[in-house]
């Protein structure tokens, strides 16, 4: 039978509801299609390092946040780079536009929440993984303690040159690509068992970042204190820090006796300079102990050898460095005849194994004596 309009007017009067279907049985059924969601327009990279107790929860810096609204009320988003205790990197996209105002906390949260199932830490991954358009800026959010070759804060001490270190960095194929961008490092607060830095390992640490980010391209290197006071989640060994009034190695055996002074301890990083001069006096003092006139003296300059290093360098350095020490003696009142030799290694002469372990950074004071 043929439907005609009014036919089928007809059908839909009288049949119940449930039986209107069947009278346009040979009409397709309507659906109704979902709009797929716009993609992320990325105008940025957020890197952030897995968050531990040892370091303070993140909290966003205002001219930070102020950046990320801005992006978000323009229609744009974030690519976010998270890197795990064992160096792996994750990147996730996320979209400032649905709430521009609620852009800072977001990612907040998402930092915060990260907490790292690894023991370990690596900015340099992080920004190996940018992959934002060209260009764009860069935060990190990191207490900058890395603890990844090449660039290990174990190793450094706070004491390696920074030079010698964007050296090894470049060796290694590990300089990320930064060209051209504005690249800001928040620096989280320490927490927990983290010995907090002094201003001269603060100085040396923004030194080390700031020279490889310039290294990498970054037009513009900015810091940011982070302001954080909660301890975050997720757990990450202490890295050691110098500290210039511990005590220093004294050992004897037979005649001689040898006072080992941790140069980090001891000297602004790369330099000759000392860190405390009245703490390091008083530390000597102990190591004089009971002289006698035929008591000769030794006084040898230490380094870590890392690759990359100059060790003609490291050599001027721990020259100079004994040579401070050999002045400090005489100022403790040891004759200047009794001071026998006073002689740099560098990294030549390293005393454990394997050369690399900050232990080798060291100024050696040897006494021996014929009685």
């Amino acid at each position: 039978m043929t439907r005609t309009p009014r036919h089928l007017a007809a059908c839909f009067l009288a049949l119940p509801l449930a039986l209107v279907a069947a009278c346009g049985a040979d009409q397709p059924t309507p659906t109704t299609e979902q709009t797929p969601a716009a993609p992320v327009q990325v105008k940025g990279t957020v890197v952030s390092t897995a968050v531990s107790s040892n370091e303070a929860q993140v909290a966003v810096p205002q001219p930070v946040a102020a950046s990320w609204t801005s992006l978000g009320e323009n229609g744009s988003g974030l690519e976010w780079v998270t890197v795990g205790g064992d160096g792996t990197t994750k990147t996730a996209e996320v979209d400032l536009a649905a709430d521009p105002a609620a852009g800072a906390t977001t990612v907040t949260d998402k930092i915060n929440a990260d907490a790292a199932t690894a023991d370990g830490r690596s900015v340099l991954a992080g920004l190996d993984a940018v992959a934002s358009p060209a260009k764009t800026p860069v935060w990190v959010f990191s207490p900058l303690l890395d603890t990844e070759e090449p660039v290990d804060f174990r190793e450094l001490a706070f004491d390696e040159s920074p030079t010698s270190v964007i050296k090894a960095v470049k060796k290694a194929d590990a300089l990320p690509d930064l060209e051209g961008r504005e690249v800001t490092f928040v620096v989280t607060p320490v927490a927990g068992e983290q010995t907090k830095l002094s201003k001269l390992q603060i100085g040396y640490q923004r030194a080390i970042w700031d020279g490889l980010a310039q290294a990498a391209g970054a037009k513009k290197v900015t810091f940011y204190d982070g302001t954080g006071t909660t301890p975050a989640a997720g757990t990450i060994s202490p890295i050691p820090v110098p500290d210039p009034n511990a005590d220093y190695a004294s050992s004897d055996q037979g005649k001689t006796r040898t006072c080992t002074l941790p140069s980090p301890a001891l000297f602004v990083a790369d330099q000759p300079a000392l860190i405390d001069k009245k703490a390091t006096l008083k530390a000597l003092k102990k190591c004089i102990g009971d002289l006698d006139s035929g008591t000769k003296i030794t006084v040898e300059g230490h380094t870590a050898g890392s690759s990359g290093a100059n060790n003609d360098f490291a050599k001027t350095l721990s020259t100079q460095r004994a040579t401070e020490v050999a002045a400090l003696l005489k100022e403790l009142d040891v004759p200047a005849k009794n001071i026998t030799e006073v002689v740099g290694y560098g990294s030549a002469k390293p005393l454990v194994k394997p050369g690399t372990d900050p232990r080798n950074r060291a100024v050696v004071v040897t006494f021996s004596t014929t009685e």
